[in-house]
């Protein structure tokens, strides 16, 4: 039998995730959101498309360059992405 290999931690919790797909004026959006309790109120948007990922909350959707930054995403695909957000988070 192998060595067991040590963890900083293992923990479990319940989820709840969405799957949406929408498109937009020049993009198109798979997104997973996630919510546990682990995740302070935010919730894990997940870029199914680009795997890219990061906890949102609605105060962090207007910090200038957050989406872009965090998806990859020109300024355009970042506005039009943050007005879906609101009403997924």
């Amino acid at each position: 039998m192998g060595e067991r290999r040590p963890f900083l931690e293992d923990s479990t919790q319940d989820t709840r995730t969405r799957f949406v797909s929408f498109t937009t004026g020049s993009h198109r959006f798979e997104l997973a959101l996630m919510k546990a309790e682990r995740f302070n109120n935010q919730t894990m948007v997940i870029n199914l498309q680009k795997n890219r990922q990061g906890l949102l909350d609605h105060d962090s959707l207007n910090v200038d360059g957050h989406l872009e930054h965090m998806f990859q995403l020109s300024p355009v695909e970042a506005e039009e992405l943050r007005n879906y957000l609101p009403d997924l988070l």
